[in-house]
């Protein structure tokens, strides 16, 4: 299992893409396409069709820079805040029934014969198929971007709560895989929503360097601000 709370993660030198497709129900057009860029130990999350915001995981330094391209400014936080922060809001929460609406004890099951993995907890259930990538590290890399972007949403407020996601992930790292297609449905009173994710690995395309070496730029470039003060 993959637990950064007790040890300092650092990504390896692999070079390679994710390319992360979000759905809602069963349109056919993405609403949100992230190309993940991994680059020798640092990672860049850089939107597609929301293009505004780009964020840069650097385990190694063990920060987090987040750049907005509208206003041209940048804030940080170290991994170690994340860390903190996530393990106050875990000890926070002592009620039982509460913990299980947040997913904090949910247990991943296998199913289709280990073929595939689900999570349940509250309303929520997550259910995704995987992938084994041709090394060992590019799982490894990729779970420590989706451990720390989890964190950095939890401390941001977006999304639903990262608990029950996390653990499923962990497993899927603890396995060598990554996610292919994952599937989140959040069940209503009178209807259900689904959105699902689709992950495809391959290779940094020349276009894509090119678009590492501009973020280098902004990294450069862009006024600091506190994470406050930071747009959503």
């Amino acid at each position: 299992m993959l637990v950064l709370e007790n040890a300092s993660a650092t990504a390896s030198d692999q070079i390679f893409r994710v390319t992360t497709k979000i759905y809602v129900g069963e349109q056919s057009d993405p609403v949100s396409e992230h190309q993940i860029l991994f680059d020798q130990g640092l990672v860049y999350d850089v939107p597609v069709i929301n293009r505004r915001f780009i964020t840069v995981f650097d385990p190694a330094q063990k920060r987090v820079t987040l750049l907005d391209r509208d206003t041209q400014v940048q804030t940080s936080v170290s991994t170690d805040d994340l860390i903190k922060i996530t393990a106050k809001a875990r000890a926070a929460v002592v009620d039982d029934e509460h913990k299980k609406k947040l997913g904090m004890d949910a247990e991943v099951e296998e199913t289709d014969q280990g073929t595939a993995y689900a999570i349940k907890f509250a309303n929520m259930q997550y259910r995704t198929t995987t992938q084994r990538p041709e090394s060992p590290k590019i799982a490894a890399d990729y779970a420590i971007f989706v451990d720390l972007a989890s964190r950095l949403n939890l401390v941001r407020r977006l999304g639903p709560p990262p608990f029950g996601r996390m653990r499923l992930h962990q497993r899927i790292a603890a396995n060598g895989e990554l996610p292919l297609e994952l599937t989140l449905t959040i069940s209503g009173s009178k209807q259900s929503e689904q959105y699902r994710s689709t992950h495809a690995v391959g290779e940094v395309a020349d276009s894509e360097r090119q678009m590492i070496n501009e973020v280098r730029g902004y990294l450069t470039l862009y006024r600091q601000v506190e994470l406050k003060a930071f747009p959503k």
